[in-house]
């Protein structure tokens, strides 16, 4: 069995890569710097084409992919993940950055860079307020009908460059319909070029997916863009790129445009720690590490903020990057600092290679590296467990598509509560019976109707939910009907409160109400199973003195027995209990 770490202590508890510099270890140096000429590998290219996607200078998806490996490495929880620029951030950046920077690219980055930090401090509120809870509310459906959605919005943000034609329509629809009207207007050249560009992708995928596609790409699309001078031909290329690091800066800013850029700036720190704590997770339980769920807001709010100050936009988990680092054997966020490392140098030197590079490479990049996130597996999966969870993915999906990404998600999650609330007012309920098992007796579901009741006289009852304001008056109606069905003959009720968590004031009234008119009936309520908490409400409500605290039982079958005693001496007497 793999050993689990080390809980660290003193600086390292705020700072755990620092445990990176103790102990050098050679060997472990050199395998981490392989799986960091990798990662080095596939960044380049695909962060160009994320900063791209956001709007801004292909180059600024540098500057993030540095500032994020730097600082999750130093304050991350996770051997493995890496982060960097990532579709879904860029496209959500963008399209909330757009209508608020008029056309002004100097004023675009700096909103970009602005949601950044924002989402570095949001990070930081999370950590102190300990709200990793609230990832909970978005649910497998969610998720999977989000990446969908986003994903597809990714590659209609690129049909247009593929074919040498800019684009109008900022929605995925619009975008198809747009594209299909205005096929004449196509350059031909560019869009050869976007298509071989995808046939080369998919072929070395499907031959070595451990080749760096993406690089070889770049490299070829380079040198053949500058024998052919493809930019005098009409294909649009990079152009320029700053050699050189960013410098620190503060976004130029007013007060009016962080609180515009607020609502984006929570909805993105939502997701970008919902995917990278389930990231992170996997990958700690493959190799039987631990994650510090709130360290890891840390290590987000760092991340982010530094992205921000070299100029960049929100930086996210990025799962492609993770993957090959772990299938390269890297073990530790030395990966992270190598990749960062050899990006820098890169940013110094030779960043004048990048200028001949047809932009319509960084869309097929873009859109070959999306169609690995349209997980159709997954819809067959919900619609096969529970169609309504798969409504709710197909909800999100068209939300996410028609109607805006945060919009989209706002609605799925506001039906995904509903649906809960609705499965809480009408949760399974059962009667119980005594069952042969194992050579003795237990008592299980037998059915929904009170002829499988347990003996005559006595009807044994479970409801399988917290029983509160939502549920009361169903719980009563479902009780009085099974009590009519039994009908003269019943002398008492036992209710299994296993399941019943939780209990309120609306729930407490419904059930003394249940008491008293059984009562009327002359049949008495006795309670099972009833746990600590549940033991508290009924004794503040006043419930416990009311049905007896000698009529709550520890269990079921110690409340039947009872029940033999009281009513049916006979048959306690026969010594079949």
């Amino acid at each position: 069995m793999k050993s689990v770490a080390p809980t660290p202590t003193g600086i390292s508890r705020f700072i755990p890569g620092l445990d990176l510099f103790k102990g050098f270890n050679p060997a472990l140096l050199r395998t981490d710097l392989v799986a960091a000429v990798t990662v080095f590998a596939i960044l380049v290219p695909s962060a160009m084409a994320y900063g791209d996607l956001a709007g801004v200078t292909p180059v600024a998806g540098l500057y993030v992919a540095v500032a994020a490996m730097v600082m999750y490495a130093l304050f991350g929880t996770s051997k493995q993940l890496i982060m960097g620029p990532e579709a879904t951030t860029a496209i959500m950046t963008a399209s909330a950055v757009a209508p608020l920077a008029g056309g002004d690219p100097v004023r675009y980055a700096a909103l970009c860079a602005l949601a950044a930090i924002l989402v570095g401090v949001l990070s930081f509120g999370g950590a102190i307020a300990k709200l990793g809870f609230i990832t909970d509310f978005l649910s497998k459906p969610i998720l999977v009908g989000y990446i969908f959605g986003t994903t597809l919005i990714v590659i209609g943000s690129q049909l247009g460059k593929m074919f040498g034609i800019s684009l109008e329509s900022d929605k995925f629809f619009q975008q198809v319909l747009e594209l299909i009207s205005r096929l004449d207007e196509a350059h031909t050249l560019t869009a050869v070029i976007g298509t071989v560009s995808m046939a080369a992708l998919f072929i070395m995928r499907r031959v070595n997916r451990a080749l760096p596609g993406p690089l070889i790409l770049v490299a070829i699309a380079i040198v053949a863009s500058t024998y052919f001078d493809l930019a005098s031909k009409g294909v649009a290329v990079v152009g320029p790129v700053p050699a050189g690091l960013p410098s620190v800066t503060v976004p130029a800013v007013s007060g009016q445009d962080i609180f515009s850029m607020l609502p984006i700036a929570l909805a993105l720190t939502i997701l970008i720690y919902a995917d990278e704590i389930l990231t992170a997770r996997v990958f700690a339980a493959k190799h039987s590490q631990k994650i510090n769920a709130n360290q890891e807001f840390i290590a987000i709010g760092m991340a982010n903020i530094g992205a921000g100050l070299l100029t960049g936009f929100p930086a996210a988990t990025s799962g492609s990057r993770t993957v090959v680092n772990d299938q390269m054997g890297g073990k530790s966020q030395l990966v992270g600092l190598g990749a960062a490392a050899l990006t820098i140098v890169f940013l110094l030197f030779f960043t004048p290679l990048l200028a001949p590079l047809p932009t319509v490479v960084l869309g097929a990049i873009i859109i070959v590296a999306s169609f690995g996130l349209l997980d159709v597996h997954s819809f067959r999966f919900l619609r096969s467990v529970r169609r309504a969870e798969f409504a709710l993915a197909l909800v999100t999906l068209f939300g996410v598509l028609t109607v805006g990404i945060l919009q989209g998600i706002f609605v799925a999650v506001t039906l995904s509560l509903i649906n809960v609330i609705l499965r809480i007012s009408r949760p399974h309920d059962a009667v119980l019976g005594e069952v042969e098992s194992g050579g003795g007796v237990v008592y299980k579901d037998v059915g929904e109707s009170a002829t499988e009741q347990a003996e005559p006289g006595l009807l044994v009852y479970r409801f399988d939910a917290p029983l509160v304001f939502a549920n009361a008056a169903y719980f009563t109606q479902r009780l009085d009907a099974l009590v009519e069905e039994v009908g003269a003959g019943l002398k008492c009720v036992i209710l299994d409160a296993e399941a019943i968590s939780d209990f309120d004031t609306t729930a407490a009234e419904a059930l003394e109400n249940l008491d008293t008119d059984l009562e009327r009936r002359g049949v008495e309520l006795w309670i099972a199973r009833a746990n600590g908490p549940l033991r508290e409400l009924l004794r503040s409500t006043g419930l416990e003195a009311k049905i007896g605290a000698a009529n709550i039982y520890p269990a079921v079958r110690a409340a039947v027995e009872a029940y033999r005693v009281q009513f049916a001496p006979e048959r306690a007497d026969d010594g079949k209990i």
